[in-house]
């Protein structure tokens, strides 16, 4: 056996073993990728994530490539799929009526007292919605 075919074979034995882990460090590369490429390359990092994204400007956070709803969604997602492990917190019906209250009571909230930014509450929202799909995702993978 050659000896490429043997660091195939443990590469593709790595990514069967660590295939979920694998799958949140990529949504966790994300928002990371866009934090980078807001400082050095703006042009370039926008037309990079508009596939994934609808990037309106009065709907960012500064001049970053990902909506502020977006970026919550793939940082959550992305932090909550090594965080879940280690609270030993598996998937539950109520986790999705807990977040759906809470983000509605967040929306009233937001409504009668417009101090808080709708970006960041978009954000706090959207970071809630990717935990919720990060747990849900870890308990069908199991």
């Amino acid at each position: 056996m050659s000896t490429l075919y043997i660091r195939a074979h443990r590469f593709g034995a790595f990514v069967d073993r660590h295939k979920r882990n694998l799958l949140f460090c990529l949504f966790l590369a994300i928002p990371l990728t866009a934090l980078a490429f807001s400082e050095l390359a703006p042009s370039f990092g926008h037309s990079l994530f508009s596939p994934v994204c609808h990037q309106g400007p009065e709907r960012s956070l500064g001049s970053l490539p990902l909506c502020s709803r977006c970026l919550g969604l793939y940082l959550g997602f992305g932090l909550a799929g090594f965080l879940v492990p280690a609270f030993s917190l598996r998937f539950s019906l109520k986790f999705i009526v807990v977040g759906l209250a809470l983000s509605f009571v967040l929306a009233v909230l937001s409504f009668f007292f417009p101090i808080a930014d709708g970006n960041y509450l978009r954000l706090i929202l959207g970071l809630s919605v990717g935990a919720g799909l990060a747990s849900l995702v870890k308990s069908i993978l199991k």
